[in-house]
Order: C-alpha cells, then structure tokens, then sequence
C-alpha cells in the first residue's frame, strides 16, 4: 500500500484544488445575487387615448429586407454548438437567400466578421444560466459578463437588462418560452428593453408578446432562425424578420427595428427542402403592401391573395379575420387599446406554411410612439434583501463549519 500513498495524496491535493476553485465560484455567484436591486413596478397599463400610433405609416413598400441577427457560428472552440460554422459560410449561405442584413450573435463573443462594412451590425446573445435567460443585444459595443445563473426572479431579470443598456443600442429579449426563462406574467412590469424574440426557430412566444402589449409596453416583435448548423437547410430561415429600410445600413435597421416598421416571418420547413429549393420559394414570398389607420379603421394589403388575415388585440383575443383575400379592415372599438394583425398563407407541403406576425397599432394621445414604463429602485426592500441574504450566507457556512469539525 505504501506505493499508493504519493498517488493518494497528489489525488488529496487536486480535490482539495478543485474545492478551492468552486468554493470561490460559488462565493463570486452568492456576490452577484448579493448586489441585486430590488424594485418597485409601476402597475400595468393598457394603451390608451384618441389616437394611434402606427409603426408602418412612413413604410416604403419597395425597401422591405430580410433581416436576421440570432444566429451562432463556431465560437469558444465549438463549446457553444456553433457547429463548423465559419462566420463567412454563415454570410454567405444567407446572402444566397436573399438577405440583406445578417448579425452572427455567438454567446458572450461579438462577432467582427465583415465589421469595416456599413452594413455590419455588432451583436451577441448574452446568458449563461440554466434556465435559458438570454438577451440579444443588438448594436452591442461590449460584452457584459454579469449574469445570474441559477435562476431568476422578477428583480434579477430587470436588474440585469439596467445593467446591459449601457453596452448596447437596443436589447431584444431571446426565446422567452424556451426553457421557461420568462414567464407571460414578467412582461406585465419588465422595462428597459426594446424587442421581444416572440418567433425563434425553437419556440414561439406570442403569449408573451401580447403579455406585454395588454400592459402597455411598445415592445415590438423579434423573429429570428437562432441557427446553429448553417449545414442543416432546416435550420435556417425558419423565422426571420422582415425590416423596412432605404439601405441596410447599421442605423437605418436599427431605427426601423425601433420604430415598428417591421413584420416578423414564420416558415414551416419540409423536411427535404434543399438550400436551392429554399431560395426558389423565398423569392415567391408576398410582401406588405400597406397598413393604414383613418377614423379609428386599419387597413391592410398584402401583394397577393392570403388564406386568412386575423386580428388580435387586448389579451390576445381574436377579434374578427377575413378569408381568402390579399387586404382586409378593421374598425376599432373604444375598448382596443392595441391590434396587431397576423396573415397566414397556404405552402404546397402544409396548408399554414408561412405566416405573417405583423407589430401592432397602439392607442396614444399624441399619435407618437409610446413610452415603455420602467421600475424604480427601491432602497428599503433592496438592503433588506441583502441583510437577509448575508444572514443566510452566514447561517450556512456556520452549520457548515459547525459540523466538520464535530465529525
């Protein structure tokens, strides 16, 4: 046994290393729940006044560009599941489909491929918990490493968008479903943010889009692939956004994708589809025509004949669709305070292969666009919260304590 004795005290010290590292992992984690803030929500909303705010009055049905900026190439030596994609595949591949505006968002990590072009938008996906709290920050000019990973609270989620506005233009909330990272009830008080990514190409999250549009928060719509094999034809192009620009110039996207003026995309993919066979389809795509508000009634023209055109307002709740037919109104009734409009279109392998999820009207009383909410710190609950959480901290490590030395 004696030849073993170096062996198991190399193994001691590795173990004893390992428990060093991890115990200062978990100390910099409790640090960072510890400086949380804690606040008060304004209560939700509804959109309200005589007039509206239409996010596609100025719209140039001539300057509609394909736009995705939630995708991964191969980052952090393919730690990440970016596959063997190279940022300029990725580019190309997208090119080919006819988009005019791609953003590589790998997690934690800016890509600068194609960076010294007027049309490169810096982006990445920031998050790393277990529950998938993710958000794209768009126009990011740094990555921010701050982050909760083992869960979140109401407080957490929006002391941790306060945190990231200063790095970034605009912050687009990822696939709030996916893994129940945000519930429906979180977008009735979270603010500070300006997109939500209510079509990914892994989960849908219209519940929580209409959440936030009942409480009055002018969050417009994200749609995007969130790619992670460029070599996989169904994983692209399964959403996308569709932005109304004169260029796809860095500003003029962003200010589009601020304003409204812009319709999210969702492709039912077959599972044959060829990359050649995707672009074919994808330039036989209908188009937005119009949407206008006059006298309390929208209108709306799509360039040709749709199966249904729905609309939805307050709740979600349907509220009339017309069949088989390229336009449609609605007039509103003093109780809408939004209505957004969705157009649904046959494909030749499914009968509801693509549809269209168009932003929303909302009720103003000047006609601009609305102002989202935004909680206020709270100092009394936020160090109470910290007392209470030091005084548990210590509780632990003291029965901790407490109990290695008794065994």
């Amino acid at each position: 046994m004696k030849i073993f004795r170096p062996l198991i005290k190399t193994l001691k010290l590795l173990l004893k290393i390992v428990g060093m590292y991890f115990g200062a992992l978990l100390l910099l984690v409790f640090y960072n729940y510890l400086i949380t803030e804690r606040y008060k929500f304004p209560e939700p909303q509804p959109f309200s006044g005589s007039q509206w705010y239409n996010p596609y009055e100025h719209m140039d049905s001539s300057n509609w560009k394909r736009t995705n900026l939630h995708m991964h190439s191969r980052a952090w030596g393919g730690l990440t599941n970016g596959s063997d994609n190279s940022s300029q595949k990725v580019w190309e591949t997208y090119h080919k489909l006819g988009y005019e505006s791609v953003g590589i968002s790998n997690y934690q990590s800016i890509d600068t491929y194609n960076e010294d072009k007027p049309f490169y938008i810096p982006v990445y996906e920031h998050g790393y918990g277990i529950f998938k709290n993710h958000q794209l920050m768009i126009g990011a000019n740094k990555v921010s490493w701050f982050d909760l990973p083992f869960g979140q609270n109401l407080h957490h989620k929006q002391y941790i968008l306060n945190g990231l506005r200063p790095y970034t233009e605009m912050i687009s909330i990822n696939h709030p479903a996916f893994f129940g990272g945000y519930k429906p009830e979180d977008f009735k008080y979270l603010g500070n943010y300006d997109l939500i990514e209510a079509l990914n190409g892994y989960r849908n999250s219209i519940a929580h889009w209409d959440s936030a549009l009942s409480a009055g928060k002018p969050a417009f719509l994200m749609a995007d692939d969130d790619m992670h094999d460029i070599s996989n034809p169904r994983e692209a192009s399964r959403r996308l956004i569709v932005v109304n620009a004169p260029d796809n110039h860095r500003k003029s996207i962003l200010r589009s994708l601020y304003e409204g003026n812009s319709y999210g995309v969702e492709i039912r993919i077959p599972a044959d589809e060829s990359y050649e066979s995707k672009a074919a389809r994808f330039n036989n795509l209908p188009k937005l025509q119009f949407l206008t508000v006059s006298n309390d009634t929208l209108r709306v023209q799509m360039s040709s004949s749709a199966l249904e055109i729905r609309f939805f307002g307050q709740g979600g709740k349907l509220l009339a669709k017309r069949s088989h037919n390229n336009k449609a109104q609605y007039v509103m009734k003093p109780e809408d305070t939004y209505v957004r409009t969705v157009v649904l279109y046959p494909a030749a392998h499914d009968p509801e292969g693509v549809t269209f999820f168009l932003n929303p009207v909302m009720r103003t009383t000047d006609g601009a666009r609305p102002i989202m909410s935004l909680a206020t710190y709270d100092a009394t609950a936020t160090w109470i919260y910290r007392i209470l959480m030091l005084l548990a901290f210590l509780v632990l490590v003291s029965g901790y304590y407490f109990f290695s030395r008794k065994r």
